[in-house]
């Protein structure tokens, strides 16, 4: 009889034991991989068709104000999920209150192929008497074939405009 009343006190001494144990332990995931707004495609100035680069032939501008994110992990690897965020300003000659631009997604360590960047339309219109749009776009969905905590922060992932070259260069004499 005084053995069973024994046993569930070496159980209830076992408790903490077990619990140290890795099996009860949640594992947790990887971080998510780094993502970055590259500054020099960041804004963006639309001017009008033509020669005229003043204030007044300014369609829109534009630039990226951010992102929210989130990984998932799965036995291929991380799928990452951003919404970018965008504020846009229209401009003097702007004639159809319209802002058709396009952004990229960049994962350097993929490059050369094609996966290393992705091109994303956008077009936001301004409301009636409203010259300035806060836009999110839809989340953009990226599968990085890496699980290792270590080797995904390698895997930065860059945001910008798709921009030409004239407007790179703007943006980079307007840093100095």
């Amino acid at each position: 009889m005084k053995l069973r009343s024994l046993v569930p006190v070496a159980a209830l001494a076992l408790v903490p034991v077990l619990s140290s144990c890795s099996v009860f332990q949640k594992k947790e995931p990887p971080p998510c991989p780094p993502v970055y707004i590259l500054g020099d495609a960041g804004q963006l100035t639309k001017y009008r068709e033509g020669k005229g680069r003043d204030l007044t032939d300014v369609e829109f501008e534009a630039e990226i104000n951010g992102f929210q994110g989130d990984c998932k992990y799965d036995e291929k690897g991380a799928q990452v999920e951003i919404q970018v965020s965008f504020a846009v300003k229209r401009g003097p000659a702007d004639a159809d209150r319209k802002a058709d631009f396009a952004y990229f997604a960049a994962v350097p360590l993929f490059y050369p192929a094609a996966d290393a960047k992705a091109v994303f339309p956008v077009s936001v219109a301004f409301p009636e008497a409203t010259n300035y749009v806060r836009y999110t776009d839809e989340p953009l969905v990226l599968r990085i074939p890496v699980k290792d905590a270590d080797v995904i922060q390698k895997y930065e992932i860059y945001l910008g405009f798709q921009a030409t070259q004239e407007e790179l260069d703007r943006n980079r004499q307007g840093r100095k």
